[in-house]
């Protein structure tokens, strides 16, 4: 087979990032830091546990910084890159390319969620491989192990499939590469699949993994049945179709009622106090023990994101906006600065432990999107409402005049939508996603830049069309 240095790169750069050695077991407190290129290393139930940690630790965006300091990452790729996206964001150091959508297959950043997804996809494959045959370990905890990694694989094939697929055309041929073994080199030249094909594959890892996963499991940064159910929601409702539709409703309602999480009192509570203890949270993604304060530098000390005004525009009126969008001041002058995570002074600043958590899944989101599944398939708008206005009460709003005056679908998916938004900004990808569930027309009038449908997904980055012969651009990139 011949490839660039550069495909042979990133192919050890996956074998590399697989399993990660270590005798720490199965705990996200103390991630492993060493790799191992070898995908063998499942022996036992230690080394499994092991082994499943390697999983989450490319779900977290593991690794170091400059320093050789353990770091997670998760900020960089899931919330700075869709927020960019959703216009919510601007990048201050080297242009605002991804929020003005002037990208190309080029374009610095068009590849981190393309390496994130597939360096956790691999990462799941090879661990479901080694794991299927040994014998030393517990059957329940076995199927435990092969539900997380399912999710996890899941989870990596969705993004894949809602920024790099024609996700809203499940006939289009433009779906993602379907891995499903550990990659080699005589295997990591694949053509895409089809968008339906590649749906298929994430549902039917959701729904093996549903049954296998504990309600909760050992600490809130390990997948649960029902932060699955609440991935399923997300994907069908991004697919779109007026089955999907009632699915999502039903799920989201299983989770609101049968859950064993609840709302935040208050939402600013959860950012700047609680963490991980807020009932709220159904996936977190936890930093190291005395890590790197990365995304406190990012959003803080160096205000490398920064709120635009398309962001305090929508933020108007909004009770969040003292708390989420504020001016510090850095060591290199006053800056308007993103501090939804940072609880610090403005004039002092300082790190600070909660600034570094990550919150990968949410109970609001279920209320939000089973409020725009009800609009979209035709449902009753009070009921969207009141879903609707549940959230936003605790956000902070007492006057919701504004929700009970809106009389027709649009209207109502409007509102949800910008409040997806708003409430997901800099999270979970969750901003991006709604935004575009709009109809093209409204998402060109909220963001006049996005001046082709074909911006709404991202080109294949130029690394894998010249390393891979198989590979197709995307449209009119």
């Amino acid at each position: 087979m011949n490839m660039s240095i550069r495909h042979k790169i990133y192919i050890f750069f996956l074998l590399g990032s697989t399993f990660v050695a270590g005798g720490c077991g199965k705990q996200l407190n103390v991630y492993p830091t060493t790799q191992e290129v070898d995908g063998n290393i499942i022996t036992d139930e230690k080394s499994a546990a092991t082994a499943l940690n390697g999983v989450y630790y490319r779900f977290a965006n593991a690794g170091t910084d400059y320093n050789n300091i353990p770091i997670v990452q998760w900020y960089y790729t899931n919330e700075e890159v869709p927020s960019q996206l959703s216009g919510l964001l601007d990048y201050g150091n080297g242009g605002p390319m991804l929020s003005a959508h002037l990208y190309d297959a080029k374009t610095d950043g068009i590849d981190y969620k393309w390496k994130f997804g597939y360096a956790l996809v691999n990462a799941a494959n090879g661990f479901l491989k080694n794991i299927a045959p040994l014998e030393k370990i517990v059957s329940a905890d076995k199927s435990r192990m092969i539900a997380e990694a399912k999710f996890l694989r899941a989870y990596g094939n969705s993004e894949l499939l809602l920024y790099y697929g024609q996700y809203d055309d499940v006939n289009s041929p433009y779906g993602i590469i379907l891995h499903d073994e550990f990659v080699q080199p005589d295997n990591i030249s694949l053509a895409r699949s089809t968008v339906g094909a590649s749906y298929d594959a994430i549902l039917k890892d959701l729904d093996d993994a549903i049954p296998g996963l504990p309600g909760k499991n050992s600490i809130i940064a390990y997948a649960n049945s029902w932060v699955a159910k609440l991935l399923k929601a997300r994907v069908l409702m991004n697919r779109g179709t007026a089955d999907d539709y009632t699915s999502v409703i039903s799920l989201t309602q299983d989770i609101i009622a049968n859950g064993p999480f609840q709302l935040e009192n208050n939402i600013k509570d959860l950012f700047w106090t609680k963490g991980f203890a807020s009932p709220e949270v159904m996936l977190g993604v936890q930093p190291f023990n005395n890590a790197a304060a990365a995304r406190w530098q990012s959003y803080i000390r160096y205000v490398d994101y920064n709120p635009n005004s398309f962001m305090t525009d929508l933020f108007n009126n909004d009770p969040r906006k003292d708390w989420y969008i504020q001016t510090v001041e850095t060591p290199y002058g006053p800056y308007t600065a993103l501090t939804k995570y940072y609880p610090g002074s403005t004039t002092d600043i300082a790190a600070s432990s909660i600034t570094e958590n990550s919150y990968a899944f949410r109970l609001t989101e279920a209320y939000l999107l089973e409020a725009e599944a009800i609009v979209a398939g035709g449902g009753s708008l009070a009921d969207a409402k009141t879903l609707l206005k549940t959230v936003m009460g605790h956000a902070g709003f007492t006057d919701l005049s504004g929700v009970d005056a809106a009389t027709t679908p649009s209207e109502v998916q409007l509102l949800i939508v910008e409040e997806e938004m708003k409430n997901f900004a800099s999270e979970n990808g969750a901003d991006w996603f709604a935004l575009r569930r709009l109809p093209f027309a409204t998402v060109q009038a909220m963001l006049p830049t996005i001046t082709d449908k074909h911006l709404l997904i991202l080109p294949i980055p130029d690394a894998e069309i010249t390393g891979n012969s198989k590979m197709k651009q995307n449209p009119k990139y």
